[in-house]
């Protein structure tokens, strides 16, 4: 079973780029349905991680509340920053393109890239604060 759940984030982007072609009007619904199911990930992530450690008895049940708010929130503030300046700077980068499909694989690649610079920079700084 845990060698099939490897396939199932490309079985849903099949499905969701089949989706977008066949029925363009599922787009926003296909989009919001992806952020929520990316948030529930990153969530259940930290709590396992957290009550790992309460579990063990390393924290107290105000450190774990607190840790799960504290990364929440961060996990919440990367996804954001993220979006938005994905967006910010797929829009420059594509304002002169004319060919719909080079906009459509440069904004892809563009927002892939801010992401994962907003998520690197996420993780330093986060992690500086965390251990103040």
């Amino acid at each position: 079973m845990k060698k099939y759940i490897k396939l199932l984030p490309i079985l849903i982007m099949v499905v969701t780029l089949l989706l977008l072609w066949k029925i363009p009007v599922a787009t926003p619904i296909l989009a919001i349905a992806i952020v929520i199911f990316s948030l529930a990930t990153a969530i259940l992530t930290v709590f396992k991680k957290n009550r790992k450690a309460y579990l063990q008895s390393r924290i107290t049940r105000g450190v774990f509340a607190r840790n799960i708010l504290v990364e929440i929130l961060g996990v919440l503030l990367a996804m954001t920053l993220a979006g938005l300046l994905g967006r910010y700077l797929a829009q420059l980068a594509i304002a002169k393109i004319t060919n719909e499909v080079i906009k459509l694989i440069a904004s892809i690649v563009i927002g892939l890239l801010a992401g994962m610079g907003v998520g690197f920079a996420m993780k330093r700084t986060w992690g500086r604060l965390l251990k103040l």
